[in-house]
């Protein structure tokens, strides 16, 4: 349960900036261009950090890859602060905001495959199709937990669109550095991430490893992550807004 532990805590964590897009758009003037420019991209790069990992990037551990990720993530999370101060180093902010989305992107598309690997080696013979309905539920449960996390620190601060149009960024600022720490607090259980395939397999012969109790609130941590994203999804159906978004 380890690794799936770890997994499931770094999709849930990587909560993002509901109000970053926002900001582009009302404070940096960015067009409907501008922005499906940067998701576009963004997924181009996504796809080129798969092929880095497996050109350059095979013969490290995964921990370290995660530290390295995680690392460079924070730092250029951190760059939106200097966007929002408009300290760009002439760059047009354009330029500077999609070396920050983008970035993210291409850190994740690293971390892919060994994602994959990682999966792949924990699954007993036998249960294969049970193993891989895990693994897809507990990454898109953390994924949808990720997603509500974001949309409920809009309440914290004032990050609303009136806010921005009077040149009011504290809130921003400070949601900003917030999502940063969270993005880079799994680095804390790193060590639940093995290093190698080699070490999964020691993982699975020895016992010591094992825990009912350690399986068990894994489960009822995804078990109740499915009944929050149910119940967020049902709300935002019923009662649009309810979480403070605009």
């Amino acid at each position: 349960w380890q690794p799936l532990g770890f997994i499931f805590l770094y999709c849930a964590m990587f909560v993002s900036n509901s109000a970053w897009k926002q900001f582009l758009e009302t404070v940096l003037g960015f067009t409907s261009n501008q922005l499906n420019a940067l998701m576009i991209i963004a997924g181009v790069l996504a796809f080129a950090g798969v092929v880095s990992y497996k050109l350059f990037l095979t013969s490290w551990s995964w921990r370290r890859l995660y530290l390295f990720g995680m690392a460079l993530n924070g730092a250029f999370s951190a760059l939106q602060l200097l966007l929002i101060k408009g300290e760009t180093f002439g760059l047009d902010p354009f330029f500077f905001a999609l070396g920050d989305d983008a970035m993210m992107d291409f850190i994740l598309g690293t971390q892919l495959l060994p994602m994959c690997v990682m999966m792949v080696n924990l699954v007993p013979t036998g249960v294969e199709g049970a193993s891989y309905a895990l693994f897809t539920t507990t990454s898109n449960v953390a994924g949808a937990l990720s997603d509500s996390l974001s949309t409920m620190l809009l309440r914290i601060w004032d990050v609303s669109k009136e806010a921005l149009i009077q040149g009011d960024l504290t809130g921003l600022t400070k949601l900003t550095i917030l999502t940063t720490v969270l993005q880079t607090f799994p680095i804390l259980f790193i060590g639940l991430l093995p290093h190698s395939v080699e070490d999964i397999e020691r993982m699975r012969d020895n016992k010591s490893y094992s825990s009912s109790l350690g399986g068990t609130i894994f489960l009822l941590v995804v078990a109740f992550s499915i009944l929050w994203a149910v119940s967020v999804g049902f709300m935002n159906i019923l009662h649009p807004g309810w979480m403070g978004e605009s």
